[in-house]
């Protein structure tokens, strides 16, 4: 009589890109002896690069979130709809908010950028009060909304805090989205530091040129507590403000960073070329940064830590080709110092991003 060995325990946390590729990909191949486990807090899938399209009014709030239902079932997967309390790597296991501590053999973490509200709330009084976050995306995207029918009733001052590509993508986004009928305007709170030194020249240069056309104010300051209707900065001003937006840069959360993994500095877990954990083999983390490119190598990665096999190495750098949305139609590309804007741009992104999510789900 022929025994059946055990099945193996992967389980994804997260329901970011590069899962929904080895959600698809289990859909076509089969998982085999492999149970597959998905957690996420919600059932959906938000297409980060359509956000602020979403806001400007360029896209329906179904288009760029889609249910994971079909996607979910089509690839043999659970669901457990929860928030991660804590992680165990030794006794592999992890604790969810539903109360179950769930075990696996090998583990994927692929998350949407974690804003620590408690640390935000210590370096921004009143922010969890007064403030709308941009991420989880799922409220966000729920809450905006509401913003926009209050900047149809009466002029709105919007802050947008925030120093890198998001939030000045999402500036531009809300000015063209609140400037009519009452002439709402936008502030962006972009910190002591010049804005974007990180990418390239030709793209810098277009975005403060947007920036500028938008009638967007750029503060060079620090947000430092908000209150109803005030935002306080570092240099002892004080802002005006109706609606405070966090686009803060997202970090690593809480509960990975007391993980006790092998980890940087800064808390942040040490991971190799095969997007696994320095210390923990059997735990692959997937960078916030990481381009489409991963999923694929990922999938392959998982399969072969369960089964065995060759692993393969991740992308190394991110894409040099920077694409930003500006509002009212227009975006901005740059390649190193070479840079396109306009109209035909915002065409091309769009195309691009409505393939790249359809080709996600076409199982």
């Amino acid at each position: 009589m022929s025994v059946n060995p055990p099945r193996k325990h992967l389980v994804l946390l997260g329901a970011g890109r590069a899962h929904m590729q080895v959600l698809g990909s289990l859909a076509r191949q089969g998982s085999g002896h492999l149970a597959v486990t998905l957690v996420a807090p919600h059932p959906y899938y938000i297409e980060r690069a359509m956000l602020a399209g979403y806001v400007a009014g360029d896209y329906a709030l179904e288009q760029l979130r889609l249910p994971l239902d079909r996607l979910i079932e089509r690839s043999g997967a659970s669901f457990v709809p929860a928030h991660v309390i804590a992680l165990d790597p030794d006794g592999r296991r992890v604790q969810l908010s539903s109360g179950d501590a769930l075990p696996y053999d090998v583990l994927s973490i692929n998350l949407e950028p974690a804003l620590e509200r408690e640390r935000i709330e210590q370096a921004m009084p009143g922010a969890r009060a007064n403030a709308l976050f941009t991420h989880p995306l799922e409220t966000f995207v729920h809450l905006w909304p509401q913003l926009l029918a209050l900047a149809g009733e009466r002029a709105l001052q919007v802050a947008v805090v925030g120093d890198g590509l998001p939030a000045v993508e999402l500036a531009l986004a809300v000015a063209h989205a609140v400037a009519a009928p009452h002439g709402s305007r936008v502030t962006l709170v972009a910190g002591s530091a010049p804005l974007l030194t990180d990418p390239s020249s030709a793209l810098q240069r277009r975005l403060l040129a947007r920036l500028k056309q938008s009638h967007i104010t750029l503060l060079h300051d620090q947000c430092t507590g908000i209150a109803s209707g005030v935002m306080q900065l570092a240099s002892g001003a004080t802002l005006a403000c109706d609606a405070p937006l966090l686009a803060t840069g997202g970090g690593t959360p809480g509960w990975l960073m007391q993980a006790g993994l092998l980890a940087n500095d800064a808390g942040e877990p040490l991971v190799n070329e095969r997007l696994q954990s320095d210390s923990h083999r059997q735990i692959f983390i997937v960078p916030d940064d990481a381009p489409a490119e991963v999923g694929p190598v990922l999938d392959a990665n998982l399969r072969t830590a369960v089964g065995g096999g060759s692993f393969r190495k991740a992308p190394g750098e991110p894409p040099r080709l920077r694409i930003v949305s500006c509002g009212s139609g227009q975006a901005v590309a740059a390649w190193g110092p070479l840079g396109l804007e306009g109209r035909e741009v915002w065409h091309w992104k769009d195309r691009r991003d409505r393939r790249q999510l359809a080709a996600l789900f076409a199982v």
